[in-house]
């Protein structure tokens, strides 16, 4: 399935599917926790979109509050979409989610060309705080055929310039990533590098590096 490219019909499409799944989460086979997770986060978009989309209170700050707000909306719907059996959907149900009727294999999607951009928020002792946007959208979400990014890091020392110097720390299919540091590592510089990864364990291109002390 697609989701609405113009966030305006995307706004709307996320109005009507969290309120069909409110009446039919249980004959969908949708669990409690998934429920709650969806309407929690649509919860925050209700608020969010509003705010990024008028210009009186349009910001930097606000914009990117909805963009990530939309990529979890995406994401946890992709996964509650990813467990529906085929035998529990009916036309209204595929019409409404924009669920097509499975015919064979799907063509596999490729990897895009972008990379991710990343950012961090260095401020608060032995932490820092990872934001991720997408190189050719700009969005705080990871593209369309892929499941998020890999990000690996070095600490100390020079500038890497080779994949091999790195290690790799984790794997997030969010905006933001988050990792701490032991306080023998107070005052070093840590050098990142993400990229984009699918579910068939494909990777994209490295992103451009980007860096921060630990603050001690």
């Amino acid at each position: 399935m697609a989701f609405p490219r113009k966030e305006s019909l995307l706004s709307i499409y996320f109005q009507v599917v969290v309120a069909y799944i409110g009446l039919n989460f249980a004959r969908l086979l949708i669990t409690p926790a998934n429920k709650t997770l969806l309407d929690n986060e649509y919860a925050l978009w209700v608020v969010d979109y509003p705010l990024a989309t008028t210009a009186s209170t349009k910001t930097v700050t606000t914009v990117g509050q909805k963009d990530i707000d939309e990529g979890k909306m995406e994401v946890i719907l992709r996964s509650i979409y990813g467990d529906f059996p085929d035998s529990v959907l009916n036309l209204t149900d595929r019409a409404t989610f924009n669920i097509p009727v499975k015919d064979g294999p799907h063509p596999h999607v490729p990897m895009p060309a972008s990379t991710p951009i990343g950012k961090v928020n260095a401020g608060a002792r032995l932490h820092h705080v990872i934001t991720l946007a997408d190189s050719a959208s700009g969005k705080h979400a990871h593209p369309h055929g892929t499941s998020g990014a890999e990000i690996w890091q070095k600490i100390g020392g020079a500038t890497p310039v080779s994949a091999s110097e790195l290690t790799y720390i984790g794997s997030t299919s969010n905006a933001v990533f988050v990792t701490d540091f032991p306080g023998t590592d107070a005052g070093l510089m840590v050098y990142y590098w993400m990229r984009w990864v699918n579910s068939r364990n494909e990777k994209g291109s490295w992103s451009p590096v980007f860096s921060a002390n630990v603050q001690g």
